[in-house]
């Protein structure tokens, strides 16, 4: 039992996430993707603040 491997090793993430941030297609699309996720969560957080100045 105690020679079992993670499922996912460091040295993986890491390669990941240089593969990501390094290639200008993957790092443009990831960038439109935040871009995306933050317009989202900021139009919620606008709305449960100010959403009851919209009510007619």
């Amino acid at each position: 039992m105690a020679d079992r491997k993670p499922a996912i090793s460091v040295e993986s993430v890491k390669a990941f996430l240089k593969s990501e941030y390094h290639d200008e297609d993957k790092w443009a699309h990831n960038m439109k993707l935040l871009r995306a996720v933050g317009l989202f969560a900021g139009s919620i957080l606008l709305m449960r603040n100010y959403g009851h100045l919209m009510a007619v």
